[in-house]
Parts: C-alpha cells; structure tokens; sequence
C-alpha cells in the first residue's frame, strides 16, 4: 500500500492470502464512504485497484465480501484481477437490507434505537463465529450464508478455485478453537430495505416518544427527512426529463430501469463526475440514481444530453 496515505495501510506480500470486508450504503456501480472520506468508490475504481493488488505482488489469493445496496454491480463484469473472489450481500439491481431493525432493535432489554446489522453480514459472522476455521471452505461458508439470506439474493464473482480452502486462512487463526457451538437460528423479522432505514429508524423515534415535546421533535425531524428525500427525487427527475426530451416513458426507464451491469464505465464515472460537480454530492439515500446515469451510458446518451 501506499504508506504516505492517511491511516492504516495494507502491508500485504505477494505470500499473503487477503480477506476484505466492506459494508456501507451503494447504487449501480457506487459505494458509499465513510463521512468525511471522500464522495464515493466507482466500481472501476475499486477493480482498478485489486488489478493494482495483484501487480504490485500484495497477495496470492484475496477475498472480497461486500455489503451493499445493488453490491452485485460493483463487480459484474468488471472483475479482472486474478485469484480473486468477491462475494456479495445482493445481486447487481437489488438492494440489501438491515436487520434487527425496530422494534427487534432490543439489547440486554434496551432498544438501541438503530437497525444492529444487515442480513447478509449477520449471517456470515454468526457463521464464523460458530465454524472450526480448520475444516470449513470458504465454498461451505458462502453456501450456508447464501441459504440464510432471505431478502436478497448473495452472488458471487471471479475466483472459485479455492473454495475449498479453510475460512481460518482469511478470516482468522485456524486454532480450531470454536467446536462445539451451533448455529442459532436468526429471527425472521426486523428486516427493512438499506435504503430505508433512516426513514424507519425516525419513524420509530415517533411512535417511541413519551412525551409530547419528543413526539412533535421527531415528527419534525421525520418530515425534514422526507422532504430531504422528495427533493432528492424531483432533483434526477428532472435530470431524466431532459434527457428523454418530455418523452415521460423514456425517463422513467432512465430513472428506475434495472442496472444489471455497466455496458460502459467510462462513461458512468465521468457522468456521476458532472452531475457532482453540478448539483452537489450524492448523500445515501441519492445514491440510487446511479442508475440513471448508468442507463444513459448504456443506451448510448453522453453528458451533453
């Protein structure tokens, strides 16, 4: 890695087998980041740099779980870096969901007020923490996981060849040291779309509030949210409108058709590069319209329409 960046930097060597972990908000082709960290990660960037991995001798074998809403899209076609096996938490036109979300958000009797994972990530941690990491593959675990996940549907990418490797060579020691435990079985509820959850959580504030000044505080906050988020929509709507020229059907494909991969990353980076600079950073919940502009790209529409 490059020591001169902030933070923590990957000092891996060509011996090393790697095992990345990513969870945050997403759209076609994008990733939210940390606040603070930038605008977003487009997908060509994130393959561009395990290309950059794997050249620059930074692993023998790397794999790559990703939580995300429309996870699938990051690397649909994309992935080129070899030994490499990405694994993620929806398919390229879905979105992924949070889970233990109110009111199953209780924690030693206490409502933490918040969703406390996401499906996909609850399942392959709860997985690990019950597993032997000396006899079970990353096939195995992918299988379980993908059995458990019922709100979306876990695809994989790239590299099979070794599945039949043990988590312990990625995931943690092979000390074997968790036998003996089960799997328990993960409560069917409290499940909400990623992309829903703020809207959820300020709703739950309302219902939860015990007085009236809490109650009238939240219905405030809950109804600056959906005008956030109505103002987000009439925003790329209108973007859609003028790229079909008033024909209604045509930007309502735009705007909601499915991504199922980018036809043509170039120009859906250089797009959402643009549109940045010309309405404004994209925040979590406008992260969905990545769409519209990869479906512009993909039909052939540049920026100057």
């Amino acid at each position: 890695g490059d020591s001169t960046a902030p933070g923590p930097v990957l000092k891996s060597t060509a011996e090393d087998k790697v095992f990345v972990y990513y969870a945050d908000h997403g759209g076609p082709g994008i990733l939210g980041v940390p606040y603070g960290a930038g605008d977003y990660i487009h997908a060509s960037d994130l393959n561009d740099a395990l290309v950059a991995m794997h050249t620059q001798g930074m692993y023998t074998e790397l794999l790559f779980y990703l939580e995300a809403c429309e996870s699938g899209s990051i690397f649909a076609n994309l992935l080129k870096a070899p030994s490499v096996k990405a694994v993620t938490a929806a398919n390229p036109t879905e979105s992924s969901w949070g889970y233990y979300c109110p009111p199953q958000d209780q924690v030693q009797g206490k409502s933490i007020g918040s969703c406390l994972g996401d499906e996909f990530s609850i399942h392959w941690m709860e997985d690990a923490d019950v597993a032997d990491f000396t006899t079970e593959t990353i096939g195995q675990q992918v299988k379980n996981v993908t059995a458990l996940t019922a709100k979306s549907h876990v695809t994989e990418y790239g590299d099979s060849s070794f599945d039949g490797e043990v988590i312990g060579h990625f995931e943690g020691s092979v000390d074997g040291g968790r036998t003996g435990l089960t799997l328990g079985e993960t409560k069917d509820g409290g499940a909400v779309n990623s992309r829903d959850v703020e809207v959820h959580l300020a709703y739950y504030k309302v219902l939860r509030a015990t007085t009236a000044e809490a109650r009238k505080k939240a219905e405030a906050a809950l109804a600056v949210l959906l005008a956030s988020r109505a103002e987000v929509d009439a925003k790329f709507q209108k973007i859609a409108d003028l790229a079909a020229k008033g024909d209604e059907s045509k930007a309502e494909e735009l705007l909601e058709g499915q991504v199922t991969d980018l036809k043509n990353a170039v120009c859906h980076k250089e797009s959402l590069r643009a549109a940045t600079q010309a309405c404004g950073a994209f925040n979590d919940y406008a992260l969905r319209y990545s769409r519209l502009f990869a479906n512009m790209c993909n039909v052939g529409m540049g920026m100057e329409e």
